[in-house]
């Protein structure tokens, strides 16, 4: 169930049958019914309990609960992969202001060297 993605999740109330405890938890389920949950709350199951409450969860109510995690627990690793896209980008742009640097220093000295006659050594122009 874990490799495949669910046909529907749903979320579940039960009631254990030992401890007469409430059980909450979501469920995804494959076109069977069949599938693999996180209980969210409750004595852990045993195979005793009772469903009191099934919902299938909708595209809306994904979106819902998504944002209210996304502002209660930011992603910390989207954020840091943004971060370090935006500083290589950073990068490549000094580095290509660099060479643009080295290129304009090589034209002004070559022009210095033609108006005064310099060699290029004395010029500064790089080797």
């Amino acid at each position: 169930m874990s490799d495949q993605k669910p046909a529907r999740i749903v979320m579940d109330v039960d009631r254990d049958g030992w401890t007469k405890g409430l059980q909450l938890n979501i469920v995804g389920l494959d076109e069977n019914d069949h599938g693999w949950g996180y209980r969210l709350a409750g004595p852990k199951y045993n195979g005793s309990s009772t469903n009191l409450l099934r919902v299938e969860l909708t595209e809306r109510d994904a979106t819902e609960i998504r944002q209210m995690l996304d502002k209660a627990f930011p992603l910390v690793d989207a954020e840091l992969t943004e971060a370090t896209a935006k500083l290589k980008s950073a990068e490549k742009a000094v580095d290509d202001l660099r060479t643009l640097l080295v290129e304009r220093d090589a034209q002004i000295a070559g022009l210095l060297a033609d108006e005064v006659d310099l060699s290029d050594e004395q010029a500064g122009v790089p080797a």
